[in-house]
């Protein structure tokens, strides 16, 4: 991560303006897409393997969702 958000801050921060709404406001939940602290986790512990790549994704808000091991959010 290059910023001292988490990356699920991250993820409802990208998707809050991408659909121009207050994150606060957003539904349903994240959870209801995927868990909270997994992502996190998953996150801070990356690949110990130089040769693989950890890329999470899933669908939020009709957004596919793509969070890789730097915490790098990106909405297809």
């Amino acid at each position: 991560m290059t910023n001292e958000r988490t990356p699920v801050e991250d993820v409802i921060e990208t998707i809050a303006t991408a659909d121009d709404v207050d994150p606060a406001s957003m539904t349903p939940p994240l959870a209801t897409a995927i868990d909270p602290e997994a992502l996190n986790e998953l996150v801070a512990r990356g690949s110990t393997d130089a040769d693989r790549h950890l890329e999470v994704a899933f669908t939020y808000r009709d957004h596919e969702v793509v969070v890789d091991e730097r915490g790098t959010v990106e909405l297809d």
